[in-house]
């Protein structure tokens, strides 16, 4: 299909055109419901920050998201719209949420170039995911390689969240073929395992961390492809105070995340019920979701007295590492993460985790930085907590220096870049082989 002249002219007003803007490397284009400044969505935003942070001055990286952080209703301040704009190493275009703003991307995705990588940041996000690749299954999008990170929606956990909408929607596509020839992004190999059962006809599985050449004439004859590139961990906290010394019989716990079932929020509430000692438990987050909510308010109005727990609002990414230095744990039994950049966040601030089994951070208790524990032994959970309320300062400081170590070993692994790097080669290589 040929563009019309009321396209080309709507592109042109919004600047949209898909040459760089400055000098650099091939075009990554990047679709994402929220990025900087945005805060709200956690992982997702960290994953593409770093990834522009370390790979930004190699490939040109063009971004497209909201103006407006996770669940707000109104803009960020002095934001231009529909324009692209210099943030860090990377291009972002703001759109408005509605209709204009669905035109808009479809003007713009009608006009990418055959080499341009489309990197979506999602499966089931209607606008950033769903949208784009219906354009290119109905040949509107010229764009020949599609890379697919689902961010842990494959997840056992996350699929229980809304499971027939969810359950439809991939038949539906299975059957029509729309995720074929693309290249899936498996954070891990958890998320590898995730991918493979959602989707079992993939053909080939290649791993990008330890594939050393890029020989992708073959490879583009296949259907589906997935390559494992561990996500870019991110920063050491400039300044940090000193840990607090951990009193026993006493235990200050946190929760750092949106306010979702995905979370459990509402399983950690509940395996803190039953504990002996002083414990406080702060809760840090956006409100995701107002039901739950109220039903994670009635489990604290039941908590014992001994177990004060109070809602301490959203918190900034600038000021995460300061509220992790201010507790003694960190408890998360969410249901499935692809990476966990907020257990990483914990580990660099010198906090040590409790966490389920659903994320890749395990054997953590042999590192001697926390416990993964299944969620089907929720008294394991409660257990750990007991001995966290009963260590002493010596063991829980040797723990938190533990933590920050494992922490900084984890910032800027060359492996973790170089799979990266090697996931959009071998995309471009898929684009220009077809």
């Amino acid at each position: 299909m040929t563009m019309s002249s009321e396209e080309k002219e709507a592109l042109g007003r919004s600047e949209c055109a898909n040459k760089p803007a400055r000098p650099g490397g091939p075009i990554i284009l990047v679709l994402i419901g929220t990025y900087l400044p945005g805060y709200k969505a956690g992982g997702p935003i960290r994953s593409v920050e770093n990834l522009v942070r370390v790979l930004g001055r190699e490939f040109h990286f063009r971004i497209v998201t909201l103006d407006r952080d996770y669940g707000d209703k109104s803009p960020y301040p002095n934001i231009v719209v529909n324009r692209w704009l210099p943030v860090g190493d990377a291009e972002v275009m703001y759109l408005r949420p509605g209709l204009r703003s669905l035109m808009h991307l479809y003007t713009l995705l009608r006009l990418l170039d055959r080499d341009t990588v489309l990197y979506l940041n999602s499966f089931f996000s209607r606008v950033f995911s769903m949208f784009p690749v219906l354009m290119r299954w109905l040949n509107l999008c010229r764009v020949k390689c599609l890379v697919l990170a689902p961010r842990g929606e494959f997840s056992p956990g996350a699929l229980r969240l809304k499971p027939i909408r969810k359950s439809v929607y991939i038949r539906i596509s299975q059957w029509f073929g729309l995720y074929d020839y693309i290249l899936w992004h498996a954070s891990s190999n958890f998320e590898e395992n995730d991918i493979l059962r959602q989707f079992r006809l993939l053909l080939q599985v290649a791993n990008a961390n330890v594939i050393p050449s890029l020989i992708a004439s073959e490879e583009a004859l296949q259907k589906r492809q997935i390559a494992v590139a561990l996500d870019i961990a991110g920063f050491v906290p400039t300044e940090r105070e000193q840990q607090r010394l951990k009193m026993p019989g006493r235990l200050r716990v946190v929760f750092v995340s949106r306010l979702s079932r995905k979370k459990n929020l509402a399983g950690a509430l509940q395996m803190l019920r039953g504990l002996s000692g002083d414990v406080s438990f702060d809760i840090y987050g956006p409100k995701e979701d107002a039901v739950y909510w109220k039903e994670c308010q009635g489990l604290i109005a039941a908590l014992p007295v001994n177990i004060q727990a109070r809602y301490c609002g959203q918190i900034e990414h600038a000021k995460i590492h300061q509220v992790f230095a201010d507790h003694d744990l960190f408890l998360f039994p969410t249901l499935g993460e692809n990476y966990g950049h907020v257990v990483f966040e914990a580990f660099v601030s010198a906090c040590p985790v409790l966490i389920s089994d659903q994320t890749p951070w395990r054997g953590l208790e042999a590192l001697k930085v926390g416990w993964d524990l299944p969620l089907s032994e929720p008294e394991r959970f409660r257990e750990v907590l007991q001995q966290c309320v009963d260590m002493g300062s010596e063991e829980h400081s040797a723990m938190c220096v533990h933590a920050a170590e494992f922490g900084i070993r984890c910032i800027n692994s060359p492996d973790a870049i170089e799979a990266n790097r090697k996931l959009f080669r071998r995309a471009l290589r898929m684009a220009t082989s077809q």
